[in-house]
C-alpha cells in the first residue's frame, strides 16, 4: 500500500509542465496533464499510480495507508533487531530470473510480485544493492541483493565488490531479453 501511495504522490509533479515528458498533442492544460502522463508513463507505472491514488483517497486513507504505516514501523524494527547480530543481509533480488521485455506486461500481479524482495528494504529506508550472481538453467540472469544498515552505503559497496570479485561473474552477452 505504501509504495504505490508514495509513487502516486511523488509522480503527481510529473505533469509535462516543468518535469518529464510533455505531450505535443495537448491543446488545454487538462489535456497537457493527462496526455503527458499517459504518454510518459508505461502501463505498469500507471497501474501502480492508480492503486496509490485509490489508497490515498478519502475514506481509504485511514483504512489502508495509516495501517500500512504501522506495518512499515514493524518492518523497520525487525531489520533493526537483525542488525544487532549481522552486518548485512543477502537475499535474492527477485523471486525468479530476469524475463523478456514485455513478457509479463499483461500480468500485473506477477510484475508486482517480482519486486517483493526489494519492498521491505525500501519501506525500512535501508540501502541495498543488486549484483549479478549467475544464470538460471535457461541462461537468464539472477541477482543477489545486499542489504545494509541505515546510512551504511559504503558497507554494501564494499561487500558487493568483495562478492563480485569472489563470484567472478561473467555476463553472457546475448539478447536474452528479447528472444
Amino acid at each position: 500500500m505504501i509504495a504505490p501511495a508514495e509513487a502516486s504522490a511523488n509522480l503527481s509533479r510529473f505533469d509535462g509542465v516543468r518535469y518529464t515528458h510533455r505531450s505535443e498533442e495537448a491543446k488545454t492544460l487538462d489535456q497537457l496533464f493527462s496526455k503527458s502522463r499517459s504518454e510518459g508513463f508505461g502501463a505498469e507505472v500507471q497501474r501502480r499510480i492508480m492503486i496509490g491514488t485509490y489508497v490515498l483517497s478519502s475514506g481509504y486513507y485511514d483504512a489502508y495507508y495509516l495501517k500500512a504505516q504501522k506495518v512499515r514501523k514493524l518492518i523497520k524494527n525487525d531489520f533493526d533487531e537483525a542488525y544487532k547480530k549481522v552486518d548485512a543481509i543477502l537475499t535474492p533480488s527477485t523471486p525468479s530470473s530476469a524475463f523478456k521485455i514485455g513478457e509479463k506486461k499483461d500480468d500485473p500481479v506477477s510484475m508486482y510480485l517480482n519486486d517483493i524482495f526489494t519492498v521491505p528494504v525500501n519501506l525500512a529506508g535501508l540501502p541495498a544493492m543488486s549484483i549479478p550472481a549467475g544464470h538460471d538453467a535457461n541462461g537468464y540472469p539472477l541477482g543477489l541483493q545486499i542489504i545494509g544498515k541505515a546510512f551504511d552505503e559504503q558497507g554494501i559497496l564494499n561487500i558487493s565488490y568483495a562478492i563480485e570479485d569472489k563470484i567472478n561473474f561473467k555476463n553472457k552477452i546475448t539478447d536474452w531479453w528479447i528472444k
